[in-house]
């Protein structure tokens, strides 16, 4: 079974890139040595993110988050299970929709979806998600080797390479 890595975000929106970054640079450092982990570069959330996660049973997802209460550039990872559904009820339009309203109506419709505890986030703390800009702030820039890190080592956690 293998384990989708997603790198989430849009790299021309400045730090809202992040998350491809940290993604490629994971990426790189398999090289086609495991066969079991499969990278995905994507911008939009919601019913577009669920509906690529079909088939999986576990996902390790890398974005910026802009909480407020963090230092710039702290890595967090947490698994989908850990956050409140926020937008729960604000469902306007179809791309308003929160990953967990998506991934409970995806498996309402019989969708084979993981299960919200097997859907492993690292976040990095920023602000400047919203800016045209390519490239990172140097804060973010600075938190990109520790969210490698972090996902190598959950990478291992969750799923070890086979021997």
């Amino acid at each position: 079974m293998k384990t989708l890595v997603i790198g989430l975000g849009n790299p021309i929106l400045g730090d809202d890139g992040v998350g491809w970054v940290v993604a490629q640079q994971v990426e790189e450092q398999f090289a086609d040595k495991r066969t079991d982990l499969e990278f995905d570069y994507l911008s939009l959330g919601g019913l577009s993110l669920m509906e690529r996660m079909i088939g999986y049973r576990r996902v390790l997802i890398i974005d910026s988050l802009t909480t407020g209460k963090y230092p710039l550039g702290t890595v967090m990872t947490f698994t989908l299970a850990d956050l409140p559904d926020l937008s729960s009820g604000h469902t306007t339009a179809a791309h308003d929709t929160s990953l967990k309203t998506a991934l409970e109506t995806g498996r309402r419709l019989g969708a084979e979806l993981p299960d919200d505890g097997d859907i492993h986030i690292v976040a990095i703390e920023a602000q400047q998600v919203y800016n045209l800009q390519e490239g990172l702030t140097p804060p973010i820039a600075a938190a990109v080797p520790q969210a490698v890190q972090a996902v190598l080592a959950l990478l291992e956690k969750i799923s070890p390479k086979e021997t």
